[in-house]
């Protein structure tokens, strides 16, 4: 499935699993349910004008959907030679450093369910998987599979349906094949009589997540966890529903869509694995459906507060939530359809039908501090927005006299500092810095001088 949907299953007892024994309990109904609004310690979040990367040559039509995925500094996309999934589909990536868009691979299939992460790419053909290091250019195949997600170290999860003692029927399982050792672990052992089937697996570091659905008779839907350093496995969520979210890590943290009770409705939930806590972290305005992302200190979603429209492809919007300041920000709302979020940092990525296609936009989502628009200057001059070293180094001199003024208690003096700043840059736009670079450092600088009173 490509989209997490309420399935029409009757669904069995998971008694039988071989990992039941390991999982915890949830945690109580109150430490879940608390919606997180504080802005403490918080401050500005913004949202840069967002960049259209590219667009599906064979139109919009059901089928032909980018499903855009980002990381390692790139987003790739799968795209159809014409209308309706001519064969063959291209996995397509462009490089957000250099902005050069290439060719991964053509794939005979209808579906590549591609996805990247650090050096890697990973898709899927005709239910085989492959690997590619961008770096090198060299690709290999790590075997029979679905729904491969690749972690920034090389490793890849993904469903299985191996049988690993070769004799017993078996239902779609959770394995993780790993670079350094072309090895294949496989995680799970869900079976028929066991009455549950794996699906969406994801993976940053040593941790995997993915969900859990049964097969009739039994019933329910699960979030479930493995540490792969100690094969600890956790349960993280069960829902009573039919329902299947893809969950997804990163730095030990784990992001859901669990739908609630009633069944009409849905939250974002956020697990931290090192505390074993989770809580809800939407506001009670939010409603997401389908998956949560999470990066860094980004959560994205899609979600239909502001729908109006009944049609398949309606009025979706993206939206965030940023963990470092509690603040739940827009990235991209309006009439036209915006959906399957992903992000990579500071940066979100989406699939939007407008100018009668598929277009896949991005735009950066940042809580602005003298620190953070440091931390900006120094990537840009890294990444090459910002074209000498000079420019970047008047701009780090201007952020240092604001730092020493607010240390001081000078405002008006960390307001003059901000102020100079902002009018190098827009002098510098288009010429020593990029235009799209010189709108996201004056932006952050502007959010800056807002909380001044400038």
């Amino acid at each position: 499935m490509r989209r997490a949907a309420a399935l029409s299953l009757v669904l069995a007892s998971l008694a039988a699993c071989a990992d039941q024994a390991t999982l915890p309990g949830p945690p109580p109904p109150d430490a879940v349910r608390a919606a997180v609004t504080s802005t403490a310690g918080g401050g500005e979040v913004i949202v840069s004008q967002p960049q259209t990367v590219a667009w599906n040559v064979g139109g919009w039509e059901a089928g032909n959907e980018p499903m855009a995925e980002a990381g390692g500094g790139r987003v790739v996309w799968q795209d159809a030679s014409g209308p309706m999934m001519a064969q063959p589909l291209v996995v397509r990536a462009y490089d957000f450093g250099s902005g050069a868009r290439s060719q991964v691979v053509r794939v005979y299939g209808d579906y590549t369910d591609a996805h990247t992460a650090g050096r890697y790419v990973v898709w899927s053909e005709n239910g085989v998987i492959h690997l590619r290091d961008q770096a090198t250019g060299t690709a290999w195949t790590v075997g029979p599979g679905w729904e491969p997600r690749v972690s920034a170290d090389g490793k890849v999860a993904f469903i299985t349906f191996e049988r690993p003692n070769g004799r017993d029927p078996q239902n779609r399982n959770v394995a993780v094949y790993d670079v350094a050792t072309h090895a294949t672990r496989v995680l799970t052992r869900y079976t028929d009589a066991g009455g549950a089937e794996a699906h969406y697996p994801a993976i940053d570091g040593n941790i995997v997540a993915w969900t859990v659905v049964g097969v009739w008779p039994a019933s329910g839907s699960w979030v479930r966890m493995m540490n792969l350093a100690t094969g600890e496995v956790r349960e993280l969520d069960h829902m009573d529903s039919q329902f299947l979210t893809r969950s997804s890590v990163s730095a030990g943290r784990i992001a859901w869509v669990e739908l609630l009770a009633d069944r009409r409705s849905a939250v974002v939930m956020l697990y931290d694995v090192a505390t074993g806590t989770k809580r809800r972290i939407t506001t009670s305005a939010a409603q997401p459906i389908y998956d949560a992302r999470i990066s860094g200190s980004l959560v994205v979603w899609e979600d239909r507060r502001n729908t109006t429209s009944t049609r398949y492809y309606n009025e979706n919007d993206v939206y965030a939530y940023d963990l470092s300041t509690g603040r739940e920000v827009a990235v991209a709302t309006g009439p036209n359809h915006q959906g399957w979020p992903s992000v990579d940092g500071s940066r979100v990525v989406w699939t939007e039908l407008a100018n009668g296609r598929w277009e896949i936009r991005a735009a950066t989502v940042q809580a602005v501090s003298l620190e953070s628009l440091g931390r900006t200057v120094d990537g840009m001059l890294v990444s090459g927005e910002i074209r000498n070293r000079g420019t970047a180094q008047a701009l780090r001199a201007f952020l240092t006299q604001a730092t020493r003024a607010r240390r001081a208690g000078d405002v008006a003096g960390e307001r003059s500092a901000l102020q100079r700043f902002a009018q190098h840059v827009r002098s510098q736009a288009g010429k020593q810095i990029t235009n799209a670079a010189a709108a996201r450092l004056a932006g952050m600088a502007d959010a800056l001088l807002r909380t001044l009173g400038g």
